[in-house]
């Protein structure tokens, strides 16, 4: 079974998610090949395994390097380890779910981070998982169809995406921008929105190394509020360690964050050229319930 038979496939018995992005009427599938309405608006299935409910062209900095450097970082180098852990026990085991859920990641990328939460709650909390992940960018969407297959990949609109209301147990939003009316629209009567923030510490051996006093300083204090205003029930999580870095690692690290887009030519090669490095990862886990 090739990759866009086995997405029509997967589409097919969760096709009630899905809406139009045009009109907002239902969707079928149709002879595993494409998506159309009862419009007739029609959206090829990639042959990646993945299919694009976008309305128009996007251009972003986030391009296929950046997404292969951001999935190494992930998976060879399991930076983000500890916080997908604590994620995942948050979700599995604190959070009142049903046994199956349903879980819609905005902005996710490559999917790295999707993946493995369901892969944890499927094999640690022996939970049924519909995992569906959505980016504006279709390079980070087609590497997430190319390595995880078990999830439903969506190139779309994170301000309109095309879901039908109130369809998700849980959605999550990883160092990602917020939009506070797709939650609301998205997310079902006493379901949940976890949103992970990076904390002052994230990453400040590279970002002192790169900006002056000021711009090296950072805080999430303005994004913590929006979301305590929206969620006034606002449950809060710090997370703070410590990754180990070798050469290779550093390399991914550059080529991934934003941080390094504009730093000189100078100060990259000096990163660069280190054998090793301690990287600081402070994060803060908001959680909201529907």
């Amino acid at each position: 079974m090739n990759k866009r038979t086995r997405c029509a496939e997967r589409i097919h018995q969760k096709i009630y998610l899905l809406k139009c992005p045009i009109c907002g009427k239902s969707l079928r599938v149709v002879e595993q090949k494409s998506l159309i309405c009862a419009q007739k608006h029609t959206f090829d299935l990639a042959k990646q395994g993945y299919v694009n409910l976008s309305t128009k062209q996007v251009h972003t900095h986030y391009g296929k390097t950046l997404f292969e450097a951001r999935r190494k970082i992930i998976v060879d180098h399991g930076f983000f380890n500890p916080l997908i852990h604590i994620l995942s026990e948050q979700i599995g085991k604190q959070l009142n779910l049903p046994t199956d859920i349903s879980i819609l990641d905005l902005g996710c990328g490559e999917g790295s981070h999707l993946a493995k939460i369901c892969q944890m709650l499927i094999h640690d909390a022996s939970r049924s998982v519909t995992g569906c992940g959505i980016d504006i960018a279709k390079e980070g969407i087609q590497l997430a169809s190319k390595y995880y297959p078990e999830q439903i990949w969506l190139v779309g609109d994170l301000a309109q995406p095309p879901f039908k209301e109130r369809q998700f147990n849980l959605i999550l939003n990883i160092l990602s921008p917020s939009n506070y009316q797709t939650f609301d629209q998205m997310v079902k009567p006493g379901g949940y929105v976890i949103k992970v923030i990076p904390g002052s510490g994230y990453l400040k051996e590279l970002r002192s190394s790169i900006y002056e006093h000021d711009k090296a300083q950072y805080s999430n204090a303005d994004t913590r509020t929006l979301f305590t205003e929206h969620f006034p029930d606002t449950i809060t999580q710090n997370i703070h360690y410590v990754a180990h870095l070798n050469r290779e690692g550093i390399r991914d690290l550059i080529r991934m964050t934003p941080l390094a887009w504009n730093v000189s030519e100078e100060k990259r090669t000096q990163w660069l050229e280190k054998e090793s490095a301690d990287i600081t990862c402070e994060f803060e886990l908001l959680i909201g319930k529907g």
